[in-house]
């Protein structure tokens, strides 16, 4: 039985010694709202070890590595036909809107797709202010007439 690829070749392209792998780039979408920010990323293979996020003013930061699975160990152990998919180090940088509390922000890692949802801080209504006279009263100051400072009742 004989097997041809030629087919198949516009799919694969040239068969060759050698291939260039591509950046990994993931793509990020971001929903604003009045009450939150959302960002959805598609990382494919990537564990919640393997991604960081960070706040640092108005950047929210996302970087990882997805690693290349196939190590290169000489030009004779191993010939690499064509490699598609992306590998490597990235780092995303979304601007968000100011005030926004790291302390609230969730990730959630679920097939492939990292969703951060970031609540937006209460705005600040105005309020206010009663002003009250006091809760103690002083104590009540006599008058004395000039005839009893001489001692006449």
């Amino acid at each position: 039985m004989t097997l041809s690829l030629e087919p198949f070749a516009p799919l694969f392209g040239a068969f060759g010694s050698g291939a260039a792998v591509r950046p990994f780039v993931p793509p990020a979408d971001v929903v604003v709202t009045d009450d939150d920010v959302t960002v959805t990323m598609d990382v494919p293979g990537f564990t919640r070890e393997n991604l960081n996020i960070e706040l640092i003013g108005e950047a929210l930061t996302v970087s990882g590595e997805r690693e290349l699975p196939y190590q290169r160990k000489g030009e004779d152990d191993r010939v690499w036909q064509r490699i598609e998919r992306a590998f490597g180090t990235f780092e995303r940088v979304v601007q968000v809107p100011k005030g926004l509390d790291p302390e609230r922000i969730t990730a959630s890692l679920t097939d492939g797709v990292l969703t951060l949802h970031v609540p937006r801080p209460e705005s600040r209504k105005p309020r206010r202010i009663e002003i009250t006279t006091g809760t103690t009263e002083a104590p009540a100051i006599e008058a004395t007439t000039d005839r009893e400072l001489a001692g006449v009742a």
